[in-house]
């Protein structure tokens, strides 16, 4: 049995990669594929950590995987091109192995799981997240005309449970709760933007991505060990330089 569980991260991250090209390949039964792939997820997930992980670690585990493969599936409302299609497949069977490889490694075999390995990935997977959300609501906005105040929802709720799930280890849950207050005032905020900046589509992501994780970045600065003065110079000189270009380079609609 413990062979099958082995087999369930390439397996499953193949299922996600087949769905997603399929997906891609048959737009007009859309969304209904590529949320087979979330589901066969999800799936995979609760076999390997059953009675081996508490169902909330578990969540606040694998959730960011769960949103990032949401996040491909908004942006293939606009992905053109075969590269952009490339990436979401791409994309999103790598997550999904990586998350349940890890997973696997942490109910199976604990002594080799890396420290704080899950919560490395939900770091990483954040500005994509963010990116691919913010990109395709916006166009949203532009060739639908979808209605601004839903891209704020969703910015909001979005940032209130990416600072939930990527909480540090170390934090108390009053601190929890704090930087969730944060995160959504955040995802507000990028949202508020998103509407006033006549930016394109990958221009808005971009901003609003740098914004929303140099804010997620700070709240590092708060638990041993911090980061020195010297990194957080050349961290937030960095985020400036970056923002600047993006805003500087930016065609404005």
């Amino acid at each position: 049995m413990v062979f099958f569980y082995r087999l369930l991260p390439i397996l499953t991250a193949l299922a996600v990669g087949f769905v997603f090209y399929f997906q891609l390949s048959n737009p007009l039964i859309f969304p209904w594929p590529a949320l087979l792939g979330v589901a066969i997820t999800i799936i995979s997930m609760l076999a390997i950590a059953r009675r081996r992980v508490r169902f909330t670690d578990l969540m606040e585990k694998v959730l960011p995987t769960i949103l990032f493969q949401l996040a491909l599936i908004f942006g293939m409302l606009l992905a053109e091109g075969q590269f952009a299609r490339g990436l979401i497949i791409f994309f999103g069977s790598l997550a999904t192995f990586l998350c349940l490889e890890l997973l696997f490694l942490l109910s199976f075999m604990p002594s080799r799981y890396p420290v704080n390995g899950l919560s490395h990935i939900n770091i990483a997977l954040v500005p994509f997240i963010v990116w691919y959300v913010i990109a395709n609501s916006v166009g949203l906005m532009a060739f639908l005309h979808s209605p601004p105040w839903i891209h704020v929802a969703l910015l909001t709720a979005l940032s209130i449970v990416l600072f939930r799930t990527t909480g540090h280890p170390g934090a108390t849950r009053d601190q929890n709760r704090l930087w969730v207050l944060i995160g959504g005032l955040t995802g507000l905020h990028i949202g508020l933007l998103g509407i006033a900046l006549p930016l394109s589509m990958a221009a808005q992501g971009a901003i609003g991505m740098i914004i929303f994780c140099v804010v997620l970045r700070m709240r590092r600065y708060l638990y041993h060990p911090f980061p020195g003065l010297r990194q957080a110079w050349v961290e937030a000189s960095a985020a400036m330089i970056v923002l600047g270009v993006a805003l500087g380079t930016s065609r404005w609609l």
